[in-house]
């Protein structure tokens, strides 16, 4: 329940990170600063302008709680076949790609020739096109075409893959395979080792910390204070990371390279935080539907809102970058994306 509140904010703190692909057709990504504490309400949403990026870390840690609690038992036991899984997830996820990344051809195509240049996100070859149609573009690291936010979610396919291939070998099934198979991707991490990229080898550490964190909290079941008392732990592991004492700082940075335990610090306690809370009695009273309302919109917001940027700024043909400084701009831009987001997720559940 918890999770689904989750999702959806943290899908709108992508979706207004992303305001700021308003301003590069004028400003060049080094001159940001020409613009950035200029954005509609800055001063209140001044950690989703500088931060937003990383909710998507978030959002792969809490797959891994999705998935272990959904699949877990029923690939081990051989109940769920890879043909089963892979229709599952692609049924859900594959439509709206394919139509998104269809709108944005045609939107980048009027958009080049009005403006002569591709809107934000120019690697659109042939090549890309077929990557992005089979939903790998992000496997080789091509990351900036197309529908360009869908990079996040190619790489959870490949994440899903080896999810389920870990997982039919029975190794999740104890605390014991559980946490040696998310420290084997974290030694994969640190010394680079298998695949090019971190965002890559970050989505499947942080999807496995995930798996852990899940199995975890459901052994404290009914133990609230226990869940409350971790919360804080995990809590105090961020300020560490935030306040390493210089004194040991060299060798701390020297063993946490490329792992960003600040990242898997923050992220393990916002999703703990959330699962605990709203685990509490006093939220029984609010129906189920209410979450899933929100939570239903967090896939549709995000691929669409990039569409709907194209869509906007073609409509308001801008002359200067300052106009996008208008809080009536930046609302309706809000506003699009939900009401849209809502009627896709509508219609295609």
């Amino acid at each position: 329940r918890g999770l689904d509140l989750l999702r959806f904010a943290l899908s709108v703190c992508v979706i207004i990170w992303h305001y700021q692909h308003f301003f590069y057709p004028f400003v060049p990504y080094e001159n940001r600063i020409l613009f950035l504490t200029h954005q509609p309400f800055y001063t209140f949403l001044k950690p989703l302008y500088i931060e937003g990026y990383y909710a998507v870390q978030v959002f792969w840690l809490i797959s891994g709680v999705i998935f272990y609690k959904i699949y877990q038992e029923r690939i081990s036991s051989g109940r769920v076949t890879f043909l089963q899984f892979i229709l599952n997830r692609f049924s859900r996820l594959y439509p709206l790609h394919v139509l998104t990344l269809l709108a944005v051809i045609v939107l980048q195509y009027f958009f080049v020739g009005k403006y002569g240049k591709h809107f934000i996100y120019d690697q659109n070859t042939v090549q890309a096109f077929f990557q992005n149609l089979l939903f790998v573009q992000s496997w080789g690291g091509n990351n900036n075409s197309f529908n360009g936010p869908t990079w996040s979610v190619s790489i959870e396919i490949l994440v899903y893959l080896i999810f389920f291939t870990v997982c039919s070998s029975g190794l999740l099934r104890s605390k014991r395979g559980l946490i040696g198979t998310f420290l084997f991707f974290v030694l994969l991490k640190k010394w680079q080792l298998l695949f090019i990229g971190e965002d890559i080898t970050s989505s499947i550490y942080l999807f496995f910390a995930g798996c852990i964190l899940i199995k975890y909290f459901e052994e404290l079941h009914g133990k609230t204070a226990a869940q409350f008392s971790i919360a804080g732990l995990l809590l105090a592991c961020w300020l560490f990371t935030q306040l390493t004492p210089d004194i040991i700082k060299p060798m701390y940075d020297r063993i946490t390279g490329y792992l960003y335990p600040n990242i898997l610090a923050i992220s393990c306690f916002i999703v703990w935080a959330s699962l605990a809370v709203f685990n509490l009695k006093i939220f029984d009273k609010i129906p189920d539907s209410f979450f899933q309302f929100w939570g239903d919109m967090t896939y549709s917001t995000y691929l669409t809102h990039f569409p709907i940027q194209l869509c906007l700024y073609l409509y308001i043909d801008p002359q200067s970058y300052q106009e996008f400084f208008s809080p009536l701009i930046f609302l309706t831009y809000l506003v699009l994306v939900f009401v849209v987001g809502r009627l896709v997720a509508r219609f295609s559940i």
